[in-house]
């Protein structure tokens, strides 16, 4: 084997690996995003329950309307679902317990009295503040690790496999 080719299959891999790396600071990058928008939403509601008092799947179908977002897909299947309290979300960018947590302030939503409900969804905006917050402190912190890691990790095989 030529020394260009194994010079290509080095850089090669190192592409691969630093866009693997790439794949993965995008991914918390849009955690991050998908808790912001979520924050906003539960401000929607707690604003639509104190004044106008629309229903919940109309007041997601408005918010879906005015941003879009990670969010949208999972507002999407519970707008769409028959059974609110049994509801199935596709995983998206959140992490298998992430998604449970949402899961279950979806199927809370419209099952209490309205001061109650306030109360609760108060709550639940600062769990996903400060969800939101540490998601991007990750991002921050670790985005440019993970692009260099993965360009490292690239050249290793590459290096292993010549």
């Amino acid at each position: 084997m030529g020394l260009i080719t194994r010079m290509l299959i080095a850089a090669a891999s190192s592409c691969a690996g630093a866009m693997g790396g790439l794949y993965f600071s995008k991914r918390v990058k849009a955690r991050a995003a998908y808790y912001e928008a979520l924050v906003g939403f539960i401000n929607q509601i707690i604003s639509e329950i104190k004044f106008r008092k629309n229903p919940i799947k109309i007041i997601a179908e408005e918010y879906m309307k005015m941003k879009v977002s990670a969010l949208n897909t999972h507002l999407t299947e519970y707008v769409q679902s028959p059974n609110p309290t049994s509801l199935q979300l596709s995983r998206g960018v959140l992490k298998p317990n992430e998604l449970e947590r949402v899961r279950l302030f979806l199927e809370s939503l419209g099952t209490l009295d309205s001061e109650t409900q306030i109360l609760e969804l108060e709550a639940h905006k600062e769990k996903f503040s400060l969800e939101a917050k540490k998601t991007l402190e990750h991002q921050q912190k670790f985005s440019g690790m993970y692009v260099k890691l993965g360009f490292f990790a690239g050249l290793a095989l590459g290096i292993i496999i010549l």
